[in-house]
C-alpha cells in the first residue's frame, strides 16, 4: 500500500513528461520534512498523511493533491460491550469510594495520633521544667 507521498508522485509525475506544474517542488519539500522527522533509529515522528497535510492544507478532511485517503473503520460497539463497561464502570466507582473511605478513615487516626504526639511533647517539656527545678532546688552533694 503507497504512502501518501507516494501516492502524490504516482498522481503528478508522468514518465513521459515528467512532473506537473509545481508539484515537484511540493513532492521535494515533503521528502525533505520526511528525512528530517526520521529518526537514527528509523523511526518517524510524522507520518506520510501528516507530512501532506502540513505542506498542501486540509480542507474538510480532504487533503490537497492526495484526495481523501483511507477511510478509518466505522467504530461497532455491541450492547454487551457497553453493558460490560457499564459494569466496570460501577465496579470502579465502587472501589473509589471505598477507597475514599478508607483513606478518610486513616487520615482521621493520623489526625488523632498528632494529637497524642503533641501532648506528649507538652508533657516532656513541662517534665524536662520540673526536673531542672527540682535538680537547682536540691542539688546533689
Amino acid at each position: 500500500m503507497q504512502g501518501a507521498i507516494d501516492r502524490f508522485e504516482t498522481e503528478y509525475k508522468s514518465i513521459k513528461k515528467g512532473w506537473d506544474l509545481g508539484a515537484k517542488a511540493k513532492w521535494d519539500e515533503m521528502i525533505k520534512m520526511r528525512i528530517e522527522t526520521t529518526q537514527p533509529d528509523g523511526t518517524r515522528t510524522m507520518t506520510d498523511d501528516e507530512i501532506c497535510a502540513k505542506v498542501l492544507g486540509v480542507k474538510s478532511g480532504y487533503i490537497k493533491g492526495c484526495g481523501f485517503g483511507p477511510r478509518p473503520a466505522p467504530l461497532r460497539v455491541s450492547h454487551s460491550s457497553i453493558n460490560e463497561m457499564s459494569e466496570k464502570n460501577k465496579e470502579l466507582q465502587e472501589q473509589l469510594q471505598e477507597t475514599q473511605h478508607l483513606v478518610g478513615t486513616q487520615q482521621q487516626k493520623i489526625d488523632a495520633q498528632n494529637e497524642v504526639i503533641q501532648r506528649l511533647e507538652e508533657q516532656a517539656k513541662k517534665f524536662e521544667e520540673f526536673m531542672a527545678n527540682f535538680s537547682r532546688q536540691h542539688p546533689s552533694s
